[in-house]
C-alpha cells in the first residue's frame, strides 16, 4: 500500500480505512467551511458545541478542526476555557479493534509458550538429577565399570580351568586305574 495514500491533511494514517476515515472529515470540514461564516462568533460557539455533543470526529483531521475552532473562541472571540465544552478523546479507535484481537492472539502464545518453557524445565531438571545419580551410582558402587566386571570375568574363567584342571587329572588318574587292572 502507497504510503501517500494514508497521508490525510499532513498526518499518516496506519491503515487504509482510518485514512477513509479522515478524508470523509476533511471533506466534512471544508463544507462546513463554505457554510459557516467562522467570523461570527456565536456561530462558532453553536457549531463547536453541535460538533462535540454529536461526536462528529473520530480521527486527528477532526480533532485538529475542533481545536482550531476553540482557539479562536478564546483567542479572537474572548470565550473563557471554563465556558467551552472539552474535547474527549476516545479510550481506543474502531480501528483498533484489530490490534485488540492480534493482542488477545498474541497473549494465547505467550500463555502456550509459557506452558512449554514450564515443561521443559521440568523435563531439564529430570535429565539432570538422572545424570547426577548416574554419576553417584558409579562412583558408590564397587561392581559397577568396566574394570570390575573384566576381574569378574577373568576370575570366573580362572575357576572354571581350575575345575577342568582338576577334572581332567581325575580322569587321567582314572584311566591309569583303569589300564593298571
Amino acid at each position: 500500500m502507497e504510503k501517500e495514500s494514508l497521508v490525510v491533511d499532513g498526518f499518516l494514517f496506519p491503515g487504509n480505512k482510518e485514512a477513509q476515515i479522515a478524508l470523509k472529515e476533511k471533506k466534512n470540514i471544508e463544507v462546513i467551511r463554505e457554510k459557516t461564516p467562522l467570523t461570527d462568533s456565536q456561530a462558532v460557539y453553536e457549531l463547536y458545541t453541535k460538533l462535540i455533543e454529536r461526536d462528529m470526529f473520530k480521527t486527528m483531521v477532526g480533532y485538529s478542526f475542533l481545536y482550531e475552532m476553540r482557539y479562536r473562541l478564546i483567542n479572537e472571540f474572548g470565550y473563557g476555557e471554563e465556558e467551552l465544552p472539552t474535547v474527549v478523546l476516545p479510550k481506543r479507535m474502531n480501528y483498533d479493534k484489530v490490534e485488540e484481537l492480534n493482542k488477545g492472539v498474541l497473549e494465547t502464545k505467550l500463555q502456550d509458550l509459557l506452558l512449554t518453557k514450564k515443561r521443559m524445565s521440568i523435563v531439564i531438571v529430570a535429565l539432570a538429577f538422572m545424570v547426577v545419580a548416574m554419576f553417584v551410582l558409579a562412583a558408590v558402587n564397587p561392581n559397577v565399570g568396566y574394570i570390575n566386571t573384566e576381574n569378574k570375568v577373568i576370575n570366573k574363567y580362572e575357576a572354571w580351568q581350575e575345575e577342568l584342571e582338576k577334572r581332567e587329572q581325575a580322569v587321567k588318574e582314572r584311566e591309569l586305574e583303569l589300564n593298571m587292572d
